[in-house]
């Protein structure tokens, strides 16, 4: 068998075989409703359950479906609910007979199945026999707690009944490419992939921030080995949570980007804009889909002003103060429970909740540079094509303003655009003062 799975995938991609394991669930499940339909409506058919009918055997050729079936070991319920929740996606006329409007049954299936659904086919209106199907869709269920399907749920108004059948976009990759394809920016994943072509060198941090900022490395190389090998799983929490504060452009989101891209782990920052919304329940749910989506990627979750979010709980006094607090402890538990490396920066540490500070295996201060760490980024910050200006004085320009790393870079990058306008490779001091100025203006101050 195996030696016939290998030669059947070095013939044919993985789509085709998936497609035929597929194609064999479909026709399985068109049956299954057809045969319910009959129970449901008195008429004669060969079953007296729908489960009589088997699910196909998914010999032949090893698709990544039957791998995962086969891997999780699915029940024909199981695979049942799963099939369910993947046709509208991948064959989403295979049904269009059951909506027929000329011949309308007294219970039609909905354009997106729902938990309501998968119930009435397993189970037709028995009630005792309804009850017994809700453990599929509970958050211990291998489909609910592996992450192959999720159940979208109306926060307001809707009941578990009424929550759609959806595949997770990882598994509908897999099904049917065979590959999974990284999430997609936006609303429906309010989380981006960061990177940069820097490294460790062109980063000018304190040595206390920079010995912190190892621990993390550290936790990323034995943290496995501390969990499992010793066994210290059942007495210490999963993952590492870290906290960088500071004032803007000291560093803290390209020391994330340069952990990742050292560790060789995908850094990704969560756009707050996106994840937080007016609307109740709404802001939980983009962060869910979030965890559970970097929960078996091994992904570095990067909150960036995590302030905005991760602010401390207020006194209840209206029923928005209540949803809020719901939504901070939802992201403490969220937070706590994750497996993988989460880095929270903020401007203003004083702002977070302190019981979650109190979670952090580490807080990273990263100050405002001092003269001399200032002086080595004038330095290193200008291109090797350049020229300075004789009479310019790198250790008084770090002396005399105060700037964070970002804030001289922006001056570097106006000097040297003024420079190639004016067809020279002359950086001159009136450019670089001029960039200082804008750099005071944006920060309110003057020089």
């Amino acid at each position: 068998m195996d030696e016939e799975r290998t030669v059947c995938r070095m013939v044919e991609p993985y789509y085709r075989y998936n497609a035929r394991h597929l194609m064999a669930e479909f026709a399985w499940l068109k049956e299954v409703v057809r045969a319910r339909y009959r129970l449901y409506h008195g008429k004669e058919t060969t079953c007296r359950d729908v489960l009589e009918i088997p699910p196909p055997s998914l010999n032949g050729c090893g698709s990544l479906y039957s791998e995962v079936v086969r891997g999780y070991r699915l029940t024909p319920e199981e695979r049942l609910v799963l099939v369910l929740a993947l046709y509208p996606h991948i064959h989403p006329a295979l049904l269009d007979e059951f909506f027929n409007p000329g011949d309308r049954p007294q219970r039609r299936l909905p354009p997106i199945p729902t938990v309501d659904t998968a119930l009435f086919l397993l189970a037709g209106d028995e009630l005792e026999k309804r009850f017994h199907y809700y453990y599929l869709f509970e958050p211990h269920s291998v489909l609910i707690k592996e992450g192959i399907i999720e159940l979208e749920k109306d926060h307001t108004t809707g009941t578990l009944l009424d929550a759609r059948l959806v595949p997770s976009q990882e598994v509908l990759s897999l099904f049917t490419t065979g590959r999974i394809h990284p999430p997609q920016y936006g609303h429906e994943f309010p989380a981006q992939r960061i990177t940069t072509e820097l490294e460790w060198k062109d980063l000018v941090l304190p040595p206390q921030t920079m010995a912190q900022v190892e621990e993390i490395k550290i936790w990323i190389k034995h943290g496995r080995t501390l969990l499992y090998q010793w066994g210290l799983k059942k007495k210490i929490a999963p993952g590492y949570r870290c906290l960088f504060y500071g004032p803007p452009g000291t560093g803290k989101t390209l020391t994330a980007m340069l952990i990742g891209k050292e560790t060789g782990i995908d850094v990704y920052r969560i756009d707050l804009s996106l994840v937080v919304s007016k609307f109740i329940g709404e802001t939980e749910k983009n962060l869910k889909k979030i965890f559970d989506t970097a929960r078996d990627r091994d992904w570095i979750l990067f909150f960036d002003e995590a302030d905005a979010l991760f602010t401390k709980r207020t006194e209840v006094q209206t029923s928005h103060d209540r949803f809020s607090n719901q939504e901070i402890a939802y992201l403490l538990h969220r937070v706590e429970e994750h497996p993988g490396v989460v880095i929270l920066a903020t401007n203003r540490k004083s702002n977070l909740d302190e019981a979650f500070l109190r979670r952090f295996q580490n807080m990273i201060e990263f100050p405002m540079p001092t003269k001399q760490e200032r002086l080595r980024i004038w330095q290193n910050g200008f291109s090797k094509s350049s020229v300075l200006e004789k009479g310019i004085d790198l250790e008084e320009l770090a002396e005399r303003y105060e700037l964070t790393g970002a804030s001289i870079m922006n001056v570097v990058r106006y000097a040297s655009l003024m420079a190639l306008n004016e067809g020279s490779n002359v950086i001159r001091a009136s450019h670089i003062l001029k960039g200082i100025e804008k750099e005071y203006t944006k920060e309110g101050r003057t020089i």
